[in-house]
């Protein structure tokens, strides 16, 4: 009786044992890869990259520089909602904040690329993020 296709089992198993293992080790690795990444921006002079819950200065198309805040952030771009200092019923930022206070401007989430975000200006503490943080799905 042949038993070497045994031999090609046993060497098949072995095979996707060590690809579940690689892959599950690439899943459960750390929770903050976001460090590793703005460490080599950094070092090759690059602005980091913004992450949900800050606060980034966008440039538009017609000339002004407003505030936003991160919803969410994909390789090609990323989903904001802006920020104005009219008074509404989401408070991002305290009177104190460096910007002043400023509020979610109701209904205006937009996606743009990472090209037009100017520079970081903050992010926001942890209460106001549960509140609005819904708006990134």
């Amino acid at each position: 009786m042949d038993t070497t296709w045994w031999l090609a089992l046993g060497v098949v198993m072995l095979l996707a044992f060590v690809a579940a293992l690689v892959d599950g080790r690439g899943r459960l690795g750390p929770r903050r890869r976001g460090a590793a990444r703005e460490a080599r921006a950094a070092r090759r002079g690059q602005a980091p990259l913004p992450r949900p819950g800050e606060i980034w200065r966008t440039s538009l198309p017609d000339g002004t520089e407003p505030l936003f805040l991160v919803l969410t952030v994909r390789t090609d771009g990323a989903r904001l909602a802006r920020l104005t200092p009219e008074p509404s019923p989401l408070r991002v930022l305290p009177a104190d904040a460096p910007e002043g206070p400023a509020y979610l401007e109701p209904g205006t989430v937009a996606e743009v690329g990472l090209a037009r975000l100017l520079g970081r200006h903050g992010e926001v503490d942890a209460d106001a993020w549960e509140r609005v943080r819904h708006l990134a799905e």
